[in-house]
């Protein structure tokens, strides 16, 4: 199968740029012709007025059209699978796709169809505000990328792709991450028929792991220590019990450390490299997640599931499809930190619990979150499309 694999990359490596690449290499290795257009954000801060710039290429790109239009004429793919379009493509190039005769798949990594900002969560909490016709400006009012400029440009955008009906109208497939996430497109009127949901996978071998119980002494958390990932709330969860320690991986946003009050049981270790991350999964004895946002699929989960590792995460969102109540982890209740306290203290106190559910995580992982399962199920949203 040829497939051409459309991608406007972000500024920084990303969650979501670490998916595409993981997908474009298990296309390759399973024999399939993959055939990319990238562009990036970072061309940008090469170009003159490169934001001005992007402020109407995010509505029509000509250029981004007429490279697609000879590509497609050139490698004659059997499908389009789309990532993300913003800013340098613009979801204008779909309709141009779909008059040259050519499926098109979207993979949906966030919420932007439905939302500006793509996260539902704005100044601290979750924020729907712009769902429904009509009710971008809601993003412009509460500012919601902390610039007015920025927020009327993403708010701008999206009325105009939901206006000429850019997606619902051209893209034949949308792979979710969650049925959560395929939910909030349903009710907001996309089809429920185009929808599928393929859960992102664990891109490394899967394979049971010598764990030396006595070593797993702290609680793990990993990504990036920000206010949507509710910092706050595991902080404030880990004052509640001194005797437990926790280490905190990943990067910080830009001054932000210089809000929070770090208990002393409390070690931030920084960013890590793949080897030193498999060493802080295997000696954790379980993980953590403090989301206070609509994460699509953190891929932390698979990660720490591989590992062996049970999960407390927040009640809410996709999480507890991947997250099962007593059986591979514990849900709280977001922003509830006695309850998150709770959780942290039970499973603590719990070594053939937490061996348990693991196990019961590894299995999962190995099931339902492998490269094969990935495969099977992104094969069979193509073979449907082109028999379509």
């Amino acid at each position: 199968m040829k497939i051409l694999l459309i991608h406007n990359k972000y500024g920084k490596f990303s969650g979501e740029e670490a998916v595409v690449e993981s997908q474009i290499k298990l296309l390759r290795a399973n024999g399939h012709q993959v055939i990319t257009y990238f562009r990036s954000s970072e061309e940008l801060e090469e170009m003159p007025n490169g934001k001005l710039k992007a402020f109407f290429s995010a509505f029509f790109n000509p250029n981004s059209i007429t490279d697609v239009k000879e590509l497609i004429r050139k490698v004659k793919p059997n499908l389009v699978h789309i990532h993300n379009l913003y800013p340098l493509i613009s979801p204008a190039i779909l309709p141009v796709i779909k008059k040259m005769g050519f499926p098109i798949a979207m993979t949906v990594h966030n919420y932007r169809l439905l939302c500006p900002n793509g996260l539902f969560f704005n100044k601290g909490e979750i924020c729907e505000k712009c769902i429904g016709t009509g009710k971008e400006l809601n993003c412009i009012i509460n500012n919601c990328e902390g610039s007015i400029l920025k927020s009327t440009g993403y708010a701008l955008r999206n009325f105009w792709a939901r206006t000429r009906n850019y997606y619902k109208y051209n893209v034949d497939s949308f792979l979710c991450l969650t049925e959560f996430q395929k939910n909030k497109l349903v009710v907001n009127g996309f089809s429920a028929a185009k929808c599928r949901v393929i859960p992102n996978f664990y891109n490394k071998e899967i394979k049971k792991l010598e764990i030396d119980s006595s070593k797993r002494n702290y609680v793990a958390f990993a990504g990036r220590l920000s206010p949507e990932k509710g910092i706050r709330d595991l902080l404030e969860a880990a004052r509640k019990l001194p005797n437990i320690p926790f280490k905190l991986a990943g990067g910080v946003r830009e001054g932000y450390l210089d809000e929070l009050d770090i208990p002393e049981n409390v070690t931030l270790v920084g960013m890590l490299n793949a080897r030193e991350f498999s060493d802080f999964y295997k000696n954790a004895r379980f993980f953590i997640l403090t989301s206070i946002c609509y994460e699509g699929f953190p891929m932390v989960f698979p990660e720490a599931m591989a590992h062996q590792l049970p999960i407390i995460a927040p009640n809410m969102a996709g999480y507890p499809e991947i997250v099962e109540e007593n059986k591979n982890g514990l849900l709280f209740n977001p922003g509830n930190t006695k309850a998150l306290a709770s959780a942290i203290q039970e499973l603590w106190d719990n070594h053939k619990r937490c061996k348990e559910m693991g196990e019961n995580g590894f299995k999962k992982v190995k099931k339902q979150y492998s490269a094969n399962a990935y495969y099977q199920k992104l094969i069979s949203a193509y073979q449907r499309l082109l028999k379509s």
